[in-house]
């Protein structure tokens, strides 16, 4: 009868942690993308609340194209994503590739530093 309890224990912290970490599974490029955009808008409204609308550029930069080149899980939550991202700024076109965190916050990444 112990053997059985055991037994049956074991299978149910075995379900138990594959179901866990089923729950945790990386972002994937659309919303790695769509956390990058609110990062870029809601760094660029805290630039303009410190040095005013009359110092900003008056183009915003866009971000054009983001490739997710991997991501590794870095904390509960949150991971680490190495990403190609293709931003513009008027006539110009920058690339690049970077290393950024992002954590699951409700039902959305978010983009942390």
């Amino acid at each position: 009868m112990a053997n059985i309890l055991n037994t049956t224990f074991a299978c149910a912290a075995l379900l138990a942690s594959l179901a866990l970490t089923a729950c945790s599974k990386p972002p994937v490029e659309a919303e790695l993308k769509a956390a990058v955009e609110r990062k870029m808008t809601s760094d660029r409204e805290a630039l303009e609340r410190r040095i005013g609308p009359q110092a900003m550029p008056p183009v915003k930069p866009v971000l054009r194209n983001l490739r997710q080149l991997g991501c590794k899980e870095d904390a509960e939550k949150t991971y680490r994503c190495e990403v190609e991202l293709e931003v513009s700024h008027g006539d110009a076109v920058a690339t690049g590739t970077a290393s950024m965190r992002f954590q699951k916050v409700g039902d959305e990444w978010v983009a942390v530093n």
